[in-house]
């Protein structure tokens, strides 16, 4: 995806062509929204799909805090108000809480701020903001999608990035410029910090699923195991080439969805609104 992907010019022919870890955690992302949405718009019994497809927006949210550009992309608003009428249409032209991509948008509008604010006053930062963020979760579901609880997760991604570039003096200067003393303020106790981000973003998402899916103690249970293993996978993430080199016909797959993974997403929940809005039938 060209918007969470950072492009380099500079790379040579043959980096250009070497699977990124991120381009794994997105192809992940797309497969959780492709069973999610399935099940949410084609079968009538659908919380073991809802399951496996509430792991998609952690990864979303997270790879926005995590990801440095700064630019937001025109696209991601039109297609997020396309979105949003589409659902709204779906439902008697109710009210429905604007498309996630409209969050993307805001986030990355705040990224620099809130990168800020965590640099110059570290530990106090992040209680203001996790503590404020988690007091939101019950109001915020209705004027953007996944409210205050997706927040968080990209909150994650941007302690986790803090963390990353602290191991990487050069990095971490790069991103705020001249203010190497700041950088290095950020990078200290950022291993705990991005740990107490982690679970501060995956304990509130439990509750949240839970109050709006209700899942069975197993589908739970499932839920919270999986959710789990994405939150230990995702402290362990660092952007750079995978060490798994598939092959090439795959190889190419992965690099088409990492490139293009919020374009995919759009299509396919466009096109399923649109099934369910003409084919009436369809829906369960």
């Amino acid at each position: 995806m060209n918007t969470m992907h950072s492009a380099n010019t500079s790379r040579s022919p043959y980096t250009s062509q070497v699977v990124d870890n991120a381009d794994w955690l997105k192809t992940v992302a797309i497969i959780a929204v492709a069973i999610g949405h399935f099940g949410h718009f084609f079968i009538r019994d659908d919380q073991w799909w809802s399951v496996f497809g509430r792991l998609a927006a952690p990864i979303f949210f997270y790879l926005i805090g995590y990801a440095r550009t700064r630019s937001i992309p025109l696209h991601w608003i039109w297609l997020g108000i396309i979105l949003t009428v589409l659902e709204s249409a779906n439902a008697d032209w109710n009210w429905v809480s604007p498309n996630i991509l409209l969050s993307f948008a805001l986030l990355r509008a705040v990224r620099p701020y809130t990168l800020a604010f965590l640099q110059r006053y570290g530990w106090i930062a992040l209680a203001i903001l996790v503590c404020a963020l988690i007091g939101l979760v019950p109001v915020t579901g209705k004027v953007a999608d996944y409210g205050a609880g997706g927040w968080l997760w990209a909150l994650f991604g941007l302690c986790q990035r803090i963390y990353v570039d602290g191991r990487s003096p050069a990095k971490g200067k790069s991103e705020v410029g001249s203010s190497a003393a700041l950088a290095h303020a950020a990078a200290v106790n950022a291993s705990l910090m991005r740990f107490v981000a982690c679970v501060a973003a995956a304990l509130p998402y439990f509750w949240q699923e839970q109050a709006e899916y209700s899942f069975p103690p197993i589908h739970f249970a499932v839920f919270v195991l999986g959710v789990g293993i994405l939150s230990v996978g995702l402290c362990l993430f660092r952007r750079r080439p995978s060490r798994i080199r598939p092959p090439e016909p795959i190889a190419r797959t992965l690099r088409f969805i990492g490139r293009h993974t919020l374009e995919i997403y759009a299509i396919q929940l466009a096109g399923s609104e649109l099934l369910v809005m003409f084919v009436v039938d369809l829906a369960p």
